[in-house]
C-alpha cells in the first residue's frame, strides 16, 4: 500500500481593495478601513486614537475626544 499526502494552500486575498483618505483639522495621519472605527493622530498630540465613524455611502465621519470632527472618504 503506498501512503500519499495532499498539501492544500488557500491564499485569500481582496478581489478590490477599498482605499480611503482620511481629514481633519490639524490632521497628522488617519487610517479607516471600511468598518465601524478610524485611527486619526491629530498635531499637538504624541499619539493618535481610534474612534466611533458613521459611514454612509462613500463617506464615513466621527468625532475626536477634543471635539474635532473628521471625514473618510472612499477613493
Amino acid at each position: 500500500m503506498k501512503k500519499f499526502a495532499i498539501c492544500l494552500v488557500l491564499a485569500v486575498t481582496p478581489a478590490h481593495a477599498e482605499t480611503w483618505t482620511c481629514s481633519a483639522p490639524g490632521i497628522i495621519s488617519g487610517n479607516y478601513d471600511g468598518g465601524s472605527m478610524a485611527y486619526i493622530h491629530l498635531t499637538g498630540y504624541p499619539d493618535g486614537g481610534t474612534y466611533s465613524v458613521s459611514k454612509h455611502g462613500n463617506k464615513a465621519t466621527g468625532t475626536t475626544k477634543n471635539g474635532t470632527k473628521f471625514t473618510c472618504s472612499k477613493k
